[in-house]
């Protein structure tokens, strides 16, 4: 590790590659840390959404082909969704899309910054505290080394080390949500290219969803909003479903959990909120960009990473690290994403508040020309 960098990423998923990777032409001293060492396991969903893709593109067009011609995927064009009344809609994808393990999918990600940008890679260390100045930022870790940088990108996930020097109030996320995920072979009936979500009466609001990945494995998995998990078990409640529930239990009768239920955090997105600070910019789970209906983040995170460096090449050609200057990032990510985030999380709001209205999406979905209208109006 040097004594000195301009630019010091923390956390090396997809917010925090896809902000070294944009700055591959910045000629910044750039440094990625991570408390593990890659290739890494993730909990998660494992969907890689289709802007993911375009973002990728404007980066680097050779870089969006490696993407999605990256080996370890499950193609995706239709998300079908089960209804508590029992009936089902599908909605088909015009963008490409893919499942694929994180723990694959981000080494690629880590791999591609390593070989095309001069960044360092700062593995299997953690960052414990910063120290604000007005000319630098002063970077305190674990094992007790230091280092001086001139800015900081938050990358770090839900449980942000960073996030902490950006000034927000401190009341809990009401739409954060907790999930478990789990990785399980021989589950009968998964359909090629389709990811399912399934909408139990008995389990609003939340649901489950099946994913399937390469070689016939699923990335299985049951969310619930954090003010409804305090008083029961999700990891319980996820088997319960998967063994009890008389619509999924009959297809996991040969199944088999490879490793542990795991469970996770997702902060999502519930108003705008400040992401930026005095030589402190905050990406994906750290600025809780989670998407609150569809409950991905990938795609967020690697715009958001993408939009971070922009900023910063213009902090630095500018000379301008004030807390002013810093907020039009926050302009540029919710000029971006801010409007579907919106949406989303009012769609969200009323399906909690009146459960019915999935019923009546399903049932009015199925007139073909009616479903069009209505996804063409929600702009799902």
């Amino acid at each position: 590790m040097k004594e000195f960098y301009d630019v010091l990423i923390v956390g090396g998923g997809p917010a925090g590659c896809g902000c070294a990777l944009s700055l591959h032409e910045s000629n910044l001293q750039v440094a990625i840390v991570d408390k593990e060492s890659f290739p890494r396991d993730k909990v998660c969903g494992d969907a890689i959404p289709g802007p993911t893709f375009k973002v990728m593109d404007k980066i680097n067009k050779n870089w969006g082909v490696a993407l999605r011609n990256f080996a370890d995927k499950e193609d995706v064009k239709t998300s079908r969704a089960f209804v508590p009344n029992g009936q089902s809609f599908s909605i088909h994808w015009k963008e490409y899309s893919y499942n694929s393990k994180r723990i694959h999918f981000d080494n690629f990600l880590m791999q591609l910054v390593r070989k095309e940008t001069n960044t360092d890679l700062l593995e299997g260390k953690r960052l414990k505290e910063l120290e604000m100045n007005s000319d630098f930022v002063l970077c305190k870790f674990s094992d007790g080394s230091i280092c001086k940088v001139g800015m900081v990108i938050g990358a770090d996930g839900a449980n942000s080390v960073v996030k902490r020097y950006v000034e927000h109030d401190n009341k809990t996320n009401e739409n954060s949500c907790a999930a478990v995920r789990a990785y399980v072979e021989g589950v009968s009936g998964l359909q090629e290219g389709t990811n399912e979500f399934y909408y139990l009466k008995n389990y609003l609001p939340g649901y489950l969803w099946i994913f399937p990945l390469k070689d016939g494995a699923a990335n299985i998995g049951f969310g619930m909003e954090m003010k409804k998990t305090k008083s029961v078990n999700l990891r319980e409640m996820f088997l319960k479903i998967i063994q009890e529930e008389p619509i999924i239990s009959s297809r996991f009768k040969n199944a088999k959990i490879v490793g542990e239920v795991k469970g996770f955090g997702l902060p999502m997105f519930s108003k705008k909120r400040k992401i930026s600070g005095q030589r402190v910019l905050l990406c994906g789970d750290a600025a809780s960009l989670i998407d609150p209906l569809m409950g991905h983040g990938i795609d967020k995170a690697f715009t958001s990473g993408y939009l971070a460096a922009k900023q910063i090449e213009l902090c630095f050609k500018n000379n301008d690290f004030s807390l002013e200057y810093a907020a039009l990032y926050d302009q540029s990510v919710y000029n971006a994403v801010g409007s579907e985030l919106k949406r989303s999380k009012q769609l969200v709001q009323l399906i909690n508040k009146s459960p019915f209205v999935i019923n009546l999406f399903a049932k009015l979905a199925q007139n073909k020309k009616v479903f069009n209208w209505l996804v063409k109006v929600a702009k799902i």
